[in-house]
């Protein structure tokens, strides 16, 4: 997870600095190996990676925080965080809905397209408030180790198996 989160963060270095946003990284060099399609688990960095740069155009400071580690013995978690204004409370448990957008411009399908990655993949994801403002984007998956107590990947139809 760790190298999915790293390719992610150099993809997005320039918009980093263009934004002026502080990167923050807290990566657990012991975590396990998740299995699952690296490509697909970039995308879900990368879209929460860039909704975060998003909504932090309009504050300051503006600081995103990444962190990997190995929340219980057969999971790893990962948390995105940023000092945006964070998420209307009204709309928690609406922002992975598809179509469901706050954005100007946005089509509502990239948090639901991540949700059902990260299902697909046997893990959650989720977002809470950040003190004192923000959000925290979670999401935890089962390390190759417990993939026989949650099913195969390729029982579940999963095409390639790349080892994040």
């Amino acid at each position: 997870m760790n190298g999915i989160i790293r390719t992610v963060l150099a993809i997005v270095r320039i918009d980093l600095q263009k934004n002026d946003v502080e990167l923050q990284t807290q990566l657990d060099e012991r975590v396990s190996v998740v299995e699952g399609d690296k490509v697909q688990l970039q995308q879900v960095v990368l879209n929460l990676v860039m909704n975060a740069i998003e909504v932090m155009q309009s504050v300051r400071p503006r600081v995103l925080k990444v962190k990997s580690e190995q929340s219980k013995p057969q999971m790893v978690h990962v948390s995105i965080e940023d000092t945006g204004a964070g998420i209307d409370p009204s709309n928690v448990n609406r922002v992975f809905s598809p179509l469901f957008t706050t954005k100007e411009r946005g089509m509502g399908m990239g948090l639901s397209i991540c949700q059902s990655i990260i299902e697909n993949h046997n893990g959650r994801i989720w977002v809470s408030g950040s003190v004192p403002r923000g959000s925290i984007f979670q999401i935890e998956l089962p390390t190759r180790s417990n993939k026989d107590k949650v099913g195969t990947m390729a029982a579940s139809g999963h095409g390639r198996k790349n080892s994040p």
